[in-house]
Order: C-alpha cells, then structure tokens, then sequence
C-alpha cells in the first residue's frame, strides 16, 4: 500500500483532468483517520511493468521497493506480492538466490 498525501492527490488529480472529488472516488480509499491510498493492487497507474503517470508519481511509489528503509523483514509478503510485477524486486531477488546459493528442490 502506498500512503498518499493531500498534495500528491491534488496534484494527480489535475495532471489526469479530474477534480479531487472524482480523483478520490476513482482510485483511492480512505480510512477513519484519514490516510489516503491507492484503492487497486497493482495500482491503477501501472501498464505492464510501467507507470503510466511516473512524472507525478507519489513518493511512496518513488522510493518502491523500499529496500533502503529500516525494518525491510518486515514488509517480506508485500515485496514478494510484487516479485511477477516489479523488475526491481524481480532482479533483487534472483541475485539473492545466486549470492545465497539457493537450490530449487527436486520434486
């Protein structure tokens, strides 16, 4: 999930043409506290392996993967969710697998 700010949200929201209230209904929720993210997985920005909208990209979506933030073990189910979308983690992963020694077992 990507955590989206009330800038961020306005500033997609005219980059795609649409005012805040349908920009809102079209492709975000909304918890009780207020937090705003993205409302689809994969999100609705993502063309194949593309962001459709990368220049007004959110800052969560910048920093994706996030494997430079602390408590990376931590957040393990939702990078390996992403592993047959995201080419980063895709890459990472297989290194790990040649750097670990990794087998895959025989059935």
């Amino acid at each position: 999930m990507v955590n989206i700010d009330e800038e961020e949200a306005n500033n997609l929201s005219a980059h795609l043409g649409q005012t805040r209230a349908q920009f809102d209904e079209n492709y975000l929720d909304k918890g009780e506290s207020g937090r705003m993210v993205v409302n689809a997985i994969p999100c609705h920005f993502l063309v194949g392996n593309s962001c459709s909208v990368y220049e007004h990209r959110f800052a969560g979506c910048k920093e994706f993967p996030a494997f430079h933030v602390p408590d990376f073990n931590k957040r393990l189910f939702t990078t390996y969710m992403h592993y047959d979308r995201c080419p980063i983690i895709f890459n990472v992963l297989e290194t790990l697998k040649i750097d670990t020694g990794f087998k895959q077992p025989t059935t």
